[in-house]
């Protein structure tokens, strides 16, 4: 999951629109899902699943929130819209999609995206931005997201700075002009708190910005961005993990069962002892005491990894957590 890819054309990324950070999550995840094969056929008919486990693990979030926020996700974004402008004289209207499903008792949901929308997101070969989906989606605010795809179009074209006029920031994060007019407000409000969460949680480092003035005023600003060369060690970590753990890999159940039924070999008949014990006072049988998980070498379940998921953990700091309180236990009993 850590690989998914998003692909938009640059005219969406452009557009104009407001998502709630659950529907822009869900919206991405199902973009990233989209069939890139050439030979494919994709069309309006074709059914797009997120399921609240997959959901919880590329959010970094519990199970819980991420049950609330694909229900809130499929409740709202039937209604949402993009606006494409194509001159002075035209503002296109768009749907995101033209059907939505909340599968609760499957704890998944479904949705088809809208017809005029896949020339945006299907077979895009020239003008368009890729991204990995993981660098979006644990971002906390749409705007950060927004900044962030804004910021990374020039990417691709070897240049690591963005000029972006402040009214195309206002217009793809969909912020009127009445709300914070001043540059003062609206950098401390908008500008520097999408910063802020960019540089947290996505793949690259804002590392400056500055104000472009026509005259007097302020009109645009010039960020530079770096590359983080670490991003996405946490996601292989879990993955890793995951495929380790005999509740999600079927062959590393078996080879857990095979090893526990394996008999213990008997040791030859010379290498035995033929020293006689002293008589000893047997003292009252007691159980044999049972090897610690720690000592076994065990990891939490899949199961207890959810149990114990504090919102925003990893599933790596989530595991080290028990293991930490495991081993504690284990200290105070001897």
């Amino acid at each position: 999951m850590s690989d998914l890819q998003v692909y938009k054309s640059n005219d969406l990324m452009m557009a104009g629109y407001k998502l709630s950070v659950a529907e822009n999550r869900v919206i991405l995840t199902c973009i990233a899902k989209i069939n890139r094969n050439p030979n494919a056929q994709v069309t309006d008919q074709v059914m797009y699943t997120v399921t609240a486990r997959e959901f919880a693990e590329l959010c970094g979030i519990t199970m819980k929130v991420a049950y609330a926020e694909l229900k809130q996700a499929v409740d709202a974004l039937f209604e949402r819209k993009i606006n494409f402008i194509d001159g002075p004289e035209r503002n296109d209207k768009l749907r995101w999609i033209q059907r939505a499903n909340y599968l609760k008792n499957e704890g998944r949901i479904e949705l088809r995206f809208a017809t005029d929308i896949l020339p945006y997101l299907v077979a895009i070969q020239t003008s368009f931005t890729k991204y990995n989906l993981r660098a979006v989606v644990r971002l906390s605010t749409f705007n950060s997201a927004r900044l962030y795809e804004l910021v990374i179009k020039s990417r691709y074209t070897g240049h690591f700075t963005a000029l972006l006029p402040l009214e195309t920031i206002r217009f793809a994060m969909d912020i009127p002009d009445d709300q914070y007019p001043a540059y003062a407000d609206f950098r401390k409000r908008v500008i520097e708190q999408a910063i802020k969460e960019v540089n947290r949680a996505s793949d690259i480092n804002i590392t400056s910005f500055r104000p472009k003035r026509d005259g007097k005023r302020i009109v645009a600003i010039e960020i530079r961005y770096e590359e983080k060369a670490d991003f996405g060690h946490d996601q292989i970590q879990e993955d890793l993990l995951l495929d380790n753990l005999p509740e999600t890999n079927p062959e590393v159940r078996a080879r857990t069962k095979r090893a526990a039924a394996k008999p213990k070999a008997e040791k030859p008949a010379a290498e035995k002892s033929t020293k006689k014990k002293p008589t000893v006072i047997e003292a009252e049988p007691q159980a044999p005491k049972k090897p610690s998980r720690v000592k076994l070498g065990q990891m939490p379940t899949q199961a207890e990894i959810i149990k114990e998921a504090r919102p925003g953990e990893t599933t790596e700091q989530v595991v080290q957590r028990i293991l930490t309180r495991w081993r504690a236990a284990e200290h105070e009993l001897s």
